[in-house]
């Protein structure tokens, strides 16, 4: 523990910090809420009388653009040793368990980040895991509101010397409870309840006073959360660097009191922060460099002017201003138009004509030549062409044609996917060691293995080596369009050899697994298509099940359905992972009380299969299966007791008496 001088220097410190951080990034955020206004629709401050339509002209770029880059990457570890092959796909299948939408939610969460980046020109995640009372992963989206920085710390959040996250709520029985389980300062805890008011603690402050006006501008009015039914506080999430040590804190800015204060290597073992930020403009000097949508505002604004200039010009005409002359018309309220109206008329001598003057308006020629100039030069600027927006004619509709609009539409997203693709490298690394340390149990993964689809256990054991692992970052909807036109070639090479006598020069199983991939057939369908042995998942799944029982302490019951697949899966477990001599028996005598029932179930589909067989051709021999079910002779050295010498083996193997 730190002692109490310490953690009230560094407070002190993180005080001034954050606020240095709040005032340099202040102007730059409020462009940014600018953004805001004109996506969300904006009200236009114009003189009474006047037209104020905003158009959706930034909005439909925001829209288009997030439609083409919609789609997360693929995360995939690979090995650097090649005896780490198998942990490298196993942590692969890990990841992709918890970041499904029914986990950490990583197709979602990046969605939200990428759209935040448009409008900031930063998208920032928060990447960290749990082991209290079980292993789970998270990945949370931050605000760039929240985001704090050292202002000269450069593009590269990495490098500064303090960084971290503003409004980071707690209920008081959340406090109680980390204090309890020691996660929290208890001392500390109590201190911040006795300084704090409720009532008037959140809502008073500036930095939740701007967040809160995004909402506000759609409509949304925020109170000080008491609709949660009890008392909530705010803090900082710190990270610093001091004195040549990192420290994690979690403090409030108002009694600074921090319930937590750490060296950041006892709550990260990796000494990474959780934060990783990315820019849409990468920028060596400058963090909040501009965004995407600070190149649109300024055409969508004059767009909106240009419009709505040709509105008023329309009214205009349509309702414009008239002179009359009192000596012929001497009562102008009968002017105004009416059905079967009557005007008195007194000419005297002049001509009824002369008493009305139309002031006339000039036509405002070439707006719509203008608006849709503005908006070619902003497609060519930005990338997000009308063919993007699935406005193409229909003669640009030929496949040349429409391979090339996505991989211009591809290239120009790459610019912005440079540092998103590095983020995702720093979010695949903080995810392996988070099951370094926090992985308190096997996970059960699915992988494809020869067979197809299989199912493993990673092991807390096995996952020390996780973090040094390599990382490969593949896919995203603009890589996929990229590489289109480079799978149509591949298509029609491989369609020219299939009809030349160079097609017995190939390799027969790779001719027939592009030919797969080519009809957009899973990997996993493509392993189970070329294995010529039938994995059957559900017992491997039951195998699995049995194992966390016997772990447990359980005795799990005799599989009926059980084969040497299922005595394999209970055997590979004992031996590939460290676990005590008590359980390493228990496995092996459950393995060993299945085998009559492998060398049964064996048997009865052997048979089977015997029967279902068309007869034998002259010379050759039938197996010899009989209805009491009786093996063959085995073959030249191969044990005896087939099918069951398989699973006889594997145990003696491992110095299981049979």
């Amino acid at each position: 523990m730190l002692n109490e001088e310490l953690k009230n220097k560094l407070v002190e410190i993180a005080c001034e910090q954050y606020k240095a951080s709040v005032d340099f990034k202040k102007d730059r955020m409020a462009e940014i809420e600018k953004n805001y206004e004109f996506y969300n629709g904006r009200k236009i401050k114009v003189p009474r009388g006047r037209s104020a339509i905003p158009l959706p002209t930034l909005s439909g770029f925001v829209d288009t653009l997030m439609s083409k880059i919609d789609d997360p990457p693929n995360l995939k570890y690979s090995y650097v040793d090649l005896a780490d092959l198998k942990l490298a796909q196993k942590t692969t299948a890990a990841f992709q368990i918890d970041s499904h939408p029914n986990k950490a939610n990583y197709p979602l969460k990046d969605r939200w980040e990428k759209k935040l980046a448009i409008f900031s020109g930063r998208g920032t995640a928060k990447i960290y895991s749990e082991s209290d009372p079980k292993y789970k992963h998270y990945y949370e989206v931050v605000d760039y509101q929240d985001l704090m920085t050292e202002p000269a710390g450069g593009g590269n959040l990495e490098e500064h010397l303090f960084k971290g996250q503003d409004n980071i709520f707690r209920t008081k029985t959340q406090l109680f409870n980390n204090a309890r389980n020691g996660l929290y300062d208890s001392a500390a805890v109590r201190l911040l309840l006795q300084r704090i008011k409720d009532k008037d603690y959140k809502k008073n402050e500036e930095i939740y006073e701007n967040k809160k006006s995004r909402w506000e501008k759609l409509g949304l009015k925020l109170t000080d959360n008491l609709y949660l039914g009890q008392p909530i506080y705010k803090f900082i999430e710190w990270v610093m660097e001091y004195e040549g040590d990192w420290y994690y804190l979690l403090f409030d800015i108002i009694t600074k009191v921090a319930v937590r204060c750490q060296l950041l290597e006892e709550v990260f073992e990796s000494k990474l922060s959780p934060w990783v930020s990315w820019a849409t403009h990468e920028d060596p000097f400058i963090f909040w460099s501009k965004a995407p949508c600070d190149d649109v505002r300024p055409v969508a604004d004059a767009i909106d002017i240009l419009f709505n200039q040709a509105i008023d010009n329309r009214n205009k005409k349509n309702f414009g201003m008239r002179a009359y002359d009192p000596d012929i018309f001497p009562n102008p309220e009968e002017l105004e138009w009416r059905p079967d109206g009557l005007v008195l008329s007194t000419p005297k001598g002049k001509q009824i004509s002369q008493g009305i003057y139309e002031f006339q308006v000039g036509e405002v020629a070439g707006t719509i030549d203008l608006v849709a100039l503005m908006k070619g030069y902003l497609a060519r600027e930005t990338g997000v062409t009308p063919e993007a927006q699935g406005a193409a004619d229909a003669e640009k509709q030929k496949v040349g044609i429409y391979f090339g609009n996505l991989q211009q539409i591809a290239d120009r997203l790459g610019l912005y996917n440079k540092s998103y693709r590095e983020a995702w490298l720093a979010k695949g690394l903080r995810y392996a060691w988070g099951l370094k340390e926090h992985l308190n149990e096997p996970m059960l993964v699915k992988m494809i293995g020869e067979a197809g689809v299989e199912w493993d256990e990673l092991t807390r054991g096995e996952t020390k080596k996780s973090p040094d692992l390599d990382l490969e970052i593949t896919g995203g909807q603009a890589e996929v369009a990229a590489n289109e036109s480079k799978a149509a070639k591949r298509e029609r090479a491989l369609d020219r050899l299939l009809k030349t006598k160079l097609f017995s020069f190939l390799n027969q199983n790779w001719v027939l697994q592009e030919i797969l991939r080519g009809g957009q057939f899973e990997e996993s369908d493509i392993k189970l298509a070329m294995s010529k042995e039938n994995t059957n998942l559900e017992l491997l799944s039951e195998a699995s099940q049995s194992i966390q029982q016997i772990l447990a302490g359980k005795k799990p019951k005799l599989n009926k359905g059980a084969d040497t697949s299922f005595i394999q899966k209970i055997i590979d477990y004992a031996t590939d992972n460290e676990v005590k001599m008590d359980v390493y028996m228990a496995l092996m005598n459950y393995a060993k009380a299945h085998l009559k029932i492998a060398m049964q179930n064996m048997a009865r589909k052997a048979w089977l299969i015997t029967k279902m067989r068309p007869a034998p051709e002259e010379g050759r021999s039938e197996l010899n299966i009989t209805e009491n079910m009786r093996v063959p002779e085995p073959r030249p050295g191969e044990p005896a007791g087939v099918p069951g010498a398989k699973a006889t083996a594997l145990l003696q193997g491992k110095g299981v008496e049979v």
